[in-house]
């Protein structure tokens, strides 16, 4: 039973806390970031500072957060990483006291479960952990510092086998430590629209959603090219709506159809798919089914007015839901890099007018922000881990995406063949 200090909102499937600062006992968390790379710091990307670094900062400015480190593959890359955050810090008017590892020693070429992230934490000996780094190296990342008791957020996906997410949830179980998955698209207000919009059942009898998804090009071919022939674009991409309709739905997937085409990227020295088709087949509690597509692909212009370009479309029998989530009503047109389409409601810095420092707003801050708070009112026992796997894109609960994601390069190495979904 959740607690009476903490409210349980059905609708928009979230938790909120209010009093915390009161009811509580506020110790601040020691956080160690793994990954210093696109989606932490902002690597590779003009004008984007990142998101997970720019949520740990605000959350230390909140008091949730203490001491900070971030662990990188190479003394190279630490030292960027340690630039990084201190010019961020200090914009934000923040600590600027941030540690990184490796600190010495020889570059370390790969991440290995045994060595780099695992021997960060037990030096630093953090409260919780957050994971950015490439989707195949989830599993051997995470469990053991799982297992050392460390809270653990890792990005999307949770992992690419089924066998790996299953290690994964089991190992967090067995810790008892809050473990979830940074799905942020569950904090976009247009996706909370939609969730409400199906559980008041405005839209009837749900029958078919089309999505479509998409990159530039740059994305695979430069930033992530070292590793993006490990993933593809629909599973580090697509699987964004897979858990959205998973969560906005309660449906079950059933069976997986994927068909893929190579030109590209391959051409270019990167192996993996230009682009791919996915149908899902879901089970509704009437045993009727519903069947999303998923049209996704890594090969966008890279003039496009976008990094993501992203349109969702759902139809039942009393109605339609569909969003342009490229299209958010703001576009800027300039001499410099000309016409861009911004999402102000993402990651997005802003002046305090006050102050004249910077401040990071936006669903992405939240989720990251959410994840911290969930610990706190865990340790201080407002929820309980039952409560979150409810509520929360935790361990146990994304095993659905990752099964879809299984499912879908099994479809692509059976030569596009149905594959049942194994939960």
């Amino acid at each position: 039973m959740i607690a009476k200090s903490l409210k349980y909102q059905a609708m928009s499937g979230s938790i909120k806390y209010y009093g915390m600062g009161e009811q509580l006992k506020m110790t601040p968390l020691d956080i160690l970031i793994v990954g210093g790379g696109m989606y932490v710091t902002g690597r590779g990307a003009p004008d984007y500072q990142g998101t997970i670094l720019p949520a740990v900062l605000e959350a230390r400015r909140a008091g949730l957060v203490g001491r900070i480190a971030i662990t990188t593959t190479r003394l190279e890359s630490a030292e960027i990483a340690r630039s990084k955050a201190v010019e961020l810090a200090d914009k934000m008017g923040v600590g600027k006291d941030i540690e990184v590892f490796p600190k010495s020693g020889n570059n370390i070429e790969i991440y290995n479960a045994e060595t780099l992230p695992v021997k960060a934490a037990k030096i630093f000996e953090p409260d919780a952990v957050i994971v950015s780094i490439p989707d195949h190296l989830h599993a051997q990342v995470c469990i053991p510092l799982i297992q050392s008791g460390k809270h653990c957020l890792v990005v999307k996906p949770m992992a690419a086998k089924m066998e790996d997410a299953k290690a994964m949830a089991d190992a967090a179980r067995k810790a008892g430590v809050v473990a979830e998955v940074e799905f942020h698209k569950r904090l976009d207000q247009s996706n909370l629209l939609f969730r409400e919009a199906v559980c008041n059942g405005d839209l009837g009898h749900l029958l078919y959603a089309t999505i479509e998804y998409s990159q530039r090009k740059s994305v695979p071919r430069d930033t992530l090219r070292s590793w993006a022939e490990n993933s593809n674009i629909f599973q580090y991409l697509g699987v964004h709506y897979v858990d959205l309709l998973s969560w906005a739905t309660g449906f079950k997937p059933h069976r997986v159809t994927t068909w893929g085409q190579k030109s590209y990227l391959r051409s270019n020295g990167v192996d993996t798919w230009d682009a791919m088709q996915t149908v899902i087949e879901w089970r509704q509690p009437n045993d009727t089914s519903f069947i999303s597509t998923h049209i996704s692909n890594w090969i966008d212009p890279d003039n496009n007015s976008a990094l993501s370009d992203q349109k969702i479309n759902v139809v039942g029998t009393l109605g339609r839901f569909q969003a342009d989530q490229k299209n958010r009503g703001v576009q800027t047109v300039r001499d410099k890099n000309g016409v861009r389409d911004l999402n102000p409601y993402f990651t997005t810095e802003w002046i305090d007018d006050l102050t004249g420092n910077s401040t990071f707003q936006g669903y992405g801050v939240d989720s990251v922000i959410q994840f911290i708070r969930d610990i706190t009112a865990f340790r201080n026992g407002i929820v309980s881990l039952s409560d979150l796997d409810r509520v929360r894109p935790s361990f146990q609960n994304c095993l659905i995406s990752t099964a879809v994601i299984d499912a879908s390069n099994a479809s692509l190495r059976a030569s596009n063949a149905p594959i049942e979904v194994k939960l």
